[in-house]
């Protein structure tokens, strides 16, 4: 065999070396993509089951004024709070199985394929956390709560929290009123207490000054953004209409299903 032929199997040898080196390392990327998109759409679809089962707990307020005027509250019947118990154990499976998929560069490389999944989750913490304490969970304590081995972005934290914004909504909407002891309807607590929140995040970015591009954030957000103005308005003017129409009520009205909200 002549030299230069040796050095052509040689050569040969080192490039199917290395291809398959390569190979190797896309089928692991495969895979472990396909980890992330799998545990993405698991932990969506919790999410999601949580948000539905905090829509329907029992809002309780007169209970509460008794001992503390200023702070409504929300009551978890055993059935709804085992079912939160078992979604938050299968979220938190989802985020163990992608772990260690989700180090190093990984935080980066699937951070498209889990963004939405993370989003989802921290609205339903961030609805659960203001439902139970009234209180906001700071990007820092979202952090916390998801697992540091996870990249939180702040981007993400505040789509999430745009999001929170329409369930809220949906919620004071729901328990727009409550019925006093001599039979007088009147806004809820929590129906004022989210008006007022509403309102100040939307002061808050109403400061930011964000134009829509083609980047998928900006563009996201901006979209959000308008669902956060449409949620403001929606809970105005239904506490408007009844502060302002309440007196004109008969004695005992109670809204039914036929009155649509509408007062």
């Amino acid at each position: 065999m002549s030299v230069s032929a040796s050095v052509a199997t040689i050569d040969r040898q080192t490039v199917t070396a290395l291809f398959s080196s390569f190979g190797s390392a896309l089928d692991a990327h495969h895979d472990a993509r396909d980890r992330v998109i799998k545990a993405s759409r698991d932990i969506t679809a919790a999410s999601k089951k949580i948000i539905f089962a905090l829509q329907r707990v029992k809002y309780v307020d007169a209970e509460i004024q008794r001992d503390d005027p200023n702070k409504a509250g929300i009551k978890l019947d055993s059935k709804i709070a085992g079912d939160i118990g078992g979604l938050e154990r299968k979220i938190t499976d989802a985020f163990s199985a992608v772990k260690d998929d989700m180090q190093g560069a990984g935080a980066w490389r699937y951070q498209r394929q889990i963004s939405g999944a993370i989003q989802e989750y921290i609205e339903a913490l961030l609805f659960r956390e203001y439902l139970m304490d009234r209180w906001i969970l700071s990007h820092e304590e979202v952090q916390k709560l998801v697992g540091y081995e996870f990249l939180v972005t702040y981007s993400d934290y505040i789509l999430g929290l745009l999001d929170t914004t329409g369930e809220l909504m949906r919620f004071a909407i729901t328990n727009l009123y409550d019925v006093t002891a001599s039979g007088v309807v009147q806004v809820s607590v929590i129906a004022k207490q989210i008006c007022q929140l509403l309102r100040t995040l939307r002061i808050g970015f109403s400061a930011l000054r964000v134009n829509s591009s083609s980047h998928t954030s900006s563009t996201e957000f901006v979209k959000k953004l308008n669902t956060l103005y449409n949620s403001v308005d929606k809970v105005e003017k239904a506490v408007y209409s009844l502060t302002v129409r309440g007196s004109e009520l008969p004695e005992g009205w109670i809204p039914g299903d036929d009155d649509d909200g509408r007062i």
